[in-house]
């Protein structure tokens, strides 16, 4: 495994004595991924440094990725890595994701294992004299949810939706999952397993499917292009959760990501009956649509009452993917800050009334996105709705991009994770609180 040789030559001139027993005591063997994990290291020599190592397979690239970062012990002979704050490391200061997303791909790779490792299965080792080699080890897995969710189909009125729930007819509050621009139900399904696992019930709603190149569509009976959806699937969603006993209908959350955090807002904005809005990485505004061919009208993104919603036009969109044939990075976002900047009128005419949307609203953003500009977007969304006096929760980056779904428990860097990491417990929190949901046992 890859070894700072920075943190290597610290410890081996810290270094003073033998340590006679090293631990590494992992206190779950499992964890929901997100969760807080609990590593301890100890019978160290008190006050020694020590190199804590966490390192995972992928299966798919048969590539190790691994981290390393230095602590000293307490009066104890003690480290404790959640908590306590590294000497040498990728970062500063207390950070209990730090050993996860700071993995990068090793430099030099040891075998692959001899039969599969699940991604999830993370080893943390402690090497207290520096050569290079583990003194201790212990190891966690990292669920993506629970291994005995439910997932139940819906009828044929919402083509490629699911409902995902734990077991059991407890009647539970509700997340509607909307994922972004890539269409199908990936998205909700990601986030499904996270939120199932904690105790909501999950209806994953895919409202386009895309069908790139020769592929074939997912859901034929869902539009290909992503031109003039109709927003009112949302309250067909919400109709069919209050149609079943088992489902809370009185506390209906909606999750959405980028182009379904814009759907959600939009949604919301002229539909009743929610009780808690999550939108990250979102618009203020309807953008133009895609995908309807040559010598069609420009369209919309959404639609209302079989009229499409006025919109703020690309500018340069075209120009811009050209960039990838010729090997340049790709950054749609110039596009959407130039329509934006040369069609001021419209602009006001595409805002999503946030402000009418009497729910709280918690809202994920960071003004690093080369997407689109979802740092200054969830800015003006805050201050509409402050003018209001309506209940907002903001977490905004200055560095951040626009992966900031999910949890910081994966290789990332470090602006990412810096708001997953407080923004994905924050989501939890957010729609425990205001859709009353209990914990579970077996979640957290």
């Amino acid at each position: 495994m890859m070894r700072t040789a920075s943190t290597l030559a610290l410890v081996a001139a810290a270094t003073s004595a033998v340590i006679a027993q090293p631990e590494v005591i992992v206190e779950q063997a499992q964890v929901l991924a997100g969760d807080l994990v609990s590593v301890q290291v100890r019978g160290l020599e008190p006050g020694s440094l020590a190199i804590v190592n966490a390192t995972r397979f992928n299966n798919r690239s048969q590539a190790w990725y691994d981290t390393t970062a230095a602590f000293r012990a307490d009066g104890l002979g003690r480290i404790n890595p959640m908590s306590d704050p590294p000497v040498a490391a990728q970062w500063t200061g207390v950070d209990p994701t730090g050993l996860f997303w700071s993995m990068q791909r090793a430099e030099m790779q040891a075998e692959p294992p001899a039969t599969p490792r699940a991604w999830g299965l993370v080893t943390f080792s402690v090497d207290v004299d520096a050569d290079g080699l583990p003194d201790a080890t212990g190891e966690v897995e990292l669920l993506r949810g629970r291994d005995d969710l439910v997932e139940i189909p819906v009828d044929e009125s919402m083509p490629g939706a699911f409902l995902m729930r734990p077991p059991g007819d407890e009647r539970l509050p509700v997340v509607i999952a909307i994922g972004g621009s890539e269409g199908n139900d990936g998205a909700a399904r990601s986030v499904g397993r996270q939120l199932a696992s904690r105790g909501f019930a999950v209806l994953g709603l895919p409202y386009h499917s895309p069908a790139w190149g020769d592929q074939e569509q997912k859901f034929p009976e869902l539009p290909r292009a992503f031109a003039n959806l109709p927003l009112e699937s949302l309250r067909d969603a919400r109709d069919w959760i209050q149609t079943h006993e088992d489902l809370d209908g009185d506390n209906i959350g909606i999750w959405g990501v980028s182009k379904g955090g814009e759907f959600a807002l939009a949604g919301a904005s002229r539909i009743e009956g929610f009780a808690a809005i999550v939108a990250y990485v979102p618009s203020d505004v309807i953008w133009e649509g895609w995908g309807v061919g040559r010598g069609q009208p420009v369209p919309s993104s959404f639609s209302w009452e079989g009229k499409p919603l006025p919109f703020v036009p690309y500018l340069g969109m075209s120009a811009e993917f050209a960039k990838g044939q010729r090997d340049q990075p790709v950054k749609i976002r110039l596009a959407h800050d130039a329509g934006r900047l040369a069609n001021p009128d419209r602009v006001a005419e595409a805002r999503i009334e946030v402000e009418v949307i009497d729910e709280p609203v918690m809202l994920v953003g960071g003004d690093g996105d080369t997407t689109w500009d979802s740092g200054d977007m969830v800015r003006n969304i805050k201050e509409r709705r402050d003018a209001a006096g309506l209940e907002t929760l903001l977490i905004v980056n200055r560095e951040a991009g626009h992966g900031l779904s999910g949890h910081a428990y994966t290789p990332l860097d470090r602006h990412a994770a810096a708001v997953r990491r407080e923004a994905f417990p924050a989501m939890i929190d957010f729609l425990r609180t205001h859709l009353g949901v209990a914990e579970l046992n077996g979640g957290k």
